[in-house]
């Protein structure tokens, strides 16, 4: 479920608008065992920066994440802990490449309404895992931030990009829907608009200390056990506890 969640970001990342600042909100329930969890992700941008906040409610983790995007630091993703007045900066060339991740497909069911917009059903599969998608583009400009975010993290691939642009269903993306045996996840966008949005949000507050940093690559060649204590550590790290 938690490659589930962060893949469902990362796509909900490839949207943009012409305009140079706004705000994006979403809503992502989980459901599992018979529980249904509800979360928020709150994207701000403006002028090529982005500052995503993600409030996460899951059996055992409760916790506010988030995380600053900035032009002048390429491929690195920026965490802020809140709590603790820390930041970690992460590279995210050096996060380990899954080997199906090329793999994307991505089929057209047909065109749908949501929320007033004409939107695109698809179904994207990737990593053999596949999600319903719905695009729009009646909110124009997408192109932008799909690039920026694209030289920025590992938001996806550019196969997936190619496969949406080649499908014809590239866009702003309203709605993510994908069921598995564990149960499902569900996102959709909320609110959308583009009034100005304070410059003060995109910068590490001066009495941030740096904090430890944690390489990817050795996380994927650790022990389950030791892989859970990273977890744990990185939740105190860069989570806030509700």
């Amino acid at each position: 479920m938690k490659k589930l969640l962060s893949l469902t970001l990362a796509l909900a990342g490839a949207i943009s608008v012409l305009a140079q600042q706004g705000t994006i909100e979403y809503k992502m329930t989980m459901s599992g065992q018979g529980q249904s969890n509800v979360s928020t992700s709150k994207m701000q941008f403006a002028s090529g920066k982005v500052r995503m906040e993600t409030s996460l409610n899951m059996p055992g983790m409760s916790h506010k994440q988030v995380m600053l995007m900035l032009p002048n630091k390429p491929n690195t993703m920026i965490m802020l802990n809140e709590g603790a007045k820390t930041y970690t900066e992460l590279n995210t060339n050096s996060t380990p490449k899954d080997p199906n991740a090329a793999k994307v497909t991505v089929k057209v069911v047909g065109k749908e309404k949501l929320q007033n917009l004409n939107c695109t059903h698809i179904v994207v599969t990737m990593s053999n895992r596949p999600m319903d998608m719905w695009t729009t583009k009646d909110i124009a400009g997408y192109e932008s931030m799909m690039g920026y975010w694209k030289s920025s993290m590992s938001g996806g691939n550019d196969q997936m990009y190619s496969e949406l642009k080649k499908a014809g269903a590239e866009g702003f993306v309203v709605k993510t829907q994908m069921k598995n045996k564990e149960g499902g996840m569900t996102m959709e966008l909320v609110k959308y608009d583009t009034k100005p949005v304070s410059a003060a949000l995109f910068s590490i507050p001066a009495d941030y200390k740096k904090g430890t940093s944690i390489d990817p690559n050795k996380i994927q060649n650790m022990t389950p056990a030791e892989r859970k204590k990273i977890m744990e550590e990185m939740i105190k790290q860069h989570g806030n506890k509700q």
